[in-house]
């Protein structure tokens, strides 16, 4: 009689457990935090800590295919321009009058069959995943640039942007994380605990070996990338209902944040290794250590380079563990390979802290990270000329080649359209016409009430040109809900005839050379004046400072005008990328508590109110002057702290750059 051989199991080493991946996650995650917690103190409020996850859910629910996709040894970099896609096609349904939850359902369809397209190139094709996800990158991107222009979609029901917007029965868990926990699940469990899984696993070992076997390759191929294509759509409809909007440039770059959370959760990058829970942890990391440098306002150029560190380390760690694993595995014959691995750490070690030391000398060094507000942005590097606030007499600084204005400047037009001439005189006896005012087509600008009543004004624990905070109690007035665009100003110029003070002076640059093609951005390129000769053709007036911190605060004391949690997404600022003016209403997830939009980054503001301190405070800013005029919230090339309701900054009158618009009030509709 024989007896059956008994079953080996490997010995249960506590050691290789928590030298899995997943735990140095873990450990780096609690790091970050405790780091995030002592560098600022909202890290640790719990409405901050779920608003965080708003800013990567999108891009966790396409972690969950790519996961599938990069353990077969494939890739899909086309994700970021799926969604891209989708959602601008729902965008245009939704502006073509189809109900906005049928337009999202042929957004998911259309998603399904873009990623079906690059599964079938693919497998029937013989293309590289890489080569073939690279064209569709490109061709999805400029179907979505080809749909929607330079144009946005908004005015999407509350209905709708709760799913990206909203909060699960009061309380503070956004309904988004619901949606992505809800999904992890069955993504997981189809990973480790079914045949697919499997499959899955041993195409990214050897998929001519699983071919030999009988796994249909190829079919688990085109379910998974339709399965990307899928969650891609679902994501942009999560993130056009976050902002509230829809653009071509949407999820620009997201691509590369998904790739390098997975590769980060320990995926091998050529495939056959990973777990859905590493790829969760990463994805919760890289989101915990991107809301901690927005906290301590690091500069994107820096945070930049922390994430490809970030992705470096995600590649090169999880080897050096794998082959020290083996190497307690093997025998002798592997010892000197190990040794060969081992020896690599210090080099990866070394590496990293010359990173790291570079990114605390770049932080650090004196005048490393810019700190006034209000500086020329790129375009006027250089070439503009400079305007300096001092208390005493004010001048602009000559540009090199200085051009003499028109002999006769145009004279600033009036509120009240000219009457039509009067008619020569008649003969006796024959009546006489009256004279009839020309009507001037005028904009059609939607204004917000900002009732009267009491609120907060400055900010004792900020900048001390914001200081002392004090009540200041305004009537009631309306304010335009947006910036007034280059459509608004040329309608005002073709009516009056009006010229520019840097068109007056022969600027190469002035606001007509960035209207083209831009109709409904702001208007930049225009001085104090000029933005003040427009206000009094509607029969308006600029606000002062206090109007317009009412207007963008509310009474609640909120650092920005959406609440007090930095978040990029609500805002045209130097994170989101879009390195110029968008159009004005694409970001209302940023509306102020009264609806007024656009009041953080985009363009910077023109206030009538002298740049003085305020009543009650000791502090001298050098800057100050009864000559300058204060703007408020930021452009579009500013961080946190120059968007927030409360930051002052100031030009002198004749100040006109690429990032200084303007906006009216009326005391009464």
């Amino acid at each position: 009689m024989t007896s059956k051989p008994a079953t080996m199991r490997k010995p249960f080493s506590l050691t290789e457990f928590f030298l899995r991946w997943e735990w140095i996650l873990v450990v780096l995650l609690i790091a970050a935090s405790i780091l995030n917690a002592s560098l600022s103190p909202y890290f640790l409020n719990t409405r901050n800590l779920f608003d965080m996850t708003f800013n990567f859910m999108e891009r966790g629910i396409m972690t969950l295919p790519m996961t599938f996709i990069i353990i077969t040894g494939n890739i899909d970099l086309s994700v970021a321009s799926t969604l891209a896609m989708t959602s601008n096609i729902m965008g245009r349904l939704f502006e073509a009058g189809v109900n906005i939850w049928v337009a999202a359902l042929v957004a998911l369809l259309t998603g399904a069959l873009a990623g079906l397209f690059n599964g079938i190139v693919i497998t029937r094709v013989k293309l590289p995943a890489l080569a073939a996800t690279l064209g569709t990158y490109v061709l999805y991107r400029g179907i979505a640039w080809v749909l929607m222009e330079d144009g946005a979609v908004t005015g999407f029901s509350p209905q709708y942007t709760i799913i990206g917007q909203g909060y699960i029965l009061g309380t503070p868990v956004p309904v988004q994380l619901v949606i992505y926990a809800i999904l992890v699940v069955p993504f997981g469990l189809v990973l480790h605990r079914t045949t697919f899984g499997r499959f899955t696993y041993a195409m990214g070992n050897n998929k001519e070996a699983c071919r030999y076997a009988g796994v249909n390759v190829d079919r688990i191929t085109l379910v998974i990338f339709t399965v990307s294509g899928l969650m891609a759509a679902l994501a942009g409809i999560m993130m056009s209902a976050r902002f509230a909007s829809v653009r071509a440039d949407i999820a620009l770059g997201a691509e590369l944040e998904v790739i390098t959370a997975v590769v980060l959760g320990g995926v091998d990058i050529f495939g056959g290794a990973g777990t859905m829970p590493g790829v969760v942890l990463a994805l919760f990391l890289l989101g915990v250590v991107r809301f901690g440098m927005n906290l301590v306002n690091v500069p994107p150029q820096i945070q930049i380079i922390v994430t490809g560190f970030l992705l470096i380390v995600a590649i090169v760690l999880p080897y050096l563990l794998r082959q020290l694993t083996v190497q307690r595995a093997a025998g002798t014959e592997m010892l000197t390979q190990a040794r060969r691995s081992r020896g690599l750490l210090p080099w990866a070690l070394g590496g990293g802290l010359v990173v790291v030391a570079v990114i605390a000398f770049l932080l650090l060094r004196p005048g490393g990270t810019p700190t006034s507000v209000g500086g020329p942005t790129p375009d006027q590097a250089g070439t503009a000329p400079v305007a300096v606030a001092s208390p005493t007499p004010v001048a602009l600084k000559p540009t090199h080649t200085p051009v003499p204005p028109p002999p006769t400047p145009t004279p600033r037009p009036t509120s009240t359209p000219a009457p039509t001439p009067t008619p020569a005189p008649t003969q006796e006896g024959e009546p006489t016409a009256e004279p009839t005012p020309t009507q001037v087509p005028r904009p059609d600008v939607e204004m917000v009430e900002i009732p009267a009543g009491p609120f907060t004004m400055g900010d004792d624990g900020s900048d001390p040109n914001e200081a002392p905070a004090h009540v200041v109690d305004l009537p009631t007035f309306f304010m335009d809900k947006f910036e007034v665009t280059n459509a608004d100003f040329a309608m005002f110029v073709e009516a009056t005839g009006y010229q520019t003070e840097g068109e007056q002076r022969g600027d190469k640059k002035n606001w007509r050379t960035y209207c083209e093609g831009k109709g409904n951005h702001p208007v930049v390129k225009v001085t104090f004046s000029d933005a003040q000769a427009f206000c009094e053709w509607m029969g308006k007036r600029l606000p002062i400072e206090e109007e317009w911190e009412k207007a963008a605060r509310g009474t609640d004391e909120r650092d920005f005008p959406w609440g007090n949690l930095w978040d990029t997404t609500r805002a045209n600022v130097k994170l989101t990328g879009l390195r110029s003016t968008a159009a004005v209403g694409s970001f209302s997830g940023g509306a102020s508590p009264y609806g007024v939009e656009d009041m953080a980054g985009n363009v910077w503001e023109w206030t009538n109110s002298p740049y003085v301190a305020y009543p009650g405070s000791t502090y001298q800013d050098p800057q100050y002057s009864p000559d300058a005029r204060v703007t408020r919230g930021g452009g579009w090339f500013d961080d946190q702290k120059q968007v927030s309701t409360t930051n002052r900054s100031a030009a002198l009158p004749q100040t006109a750059n690429d990032d200084l618009g303007f906006r009216c009030i009326a005391d009464s509709r």
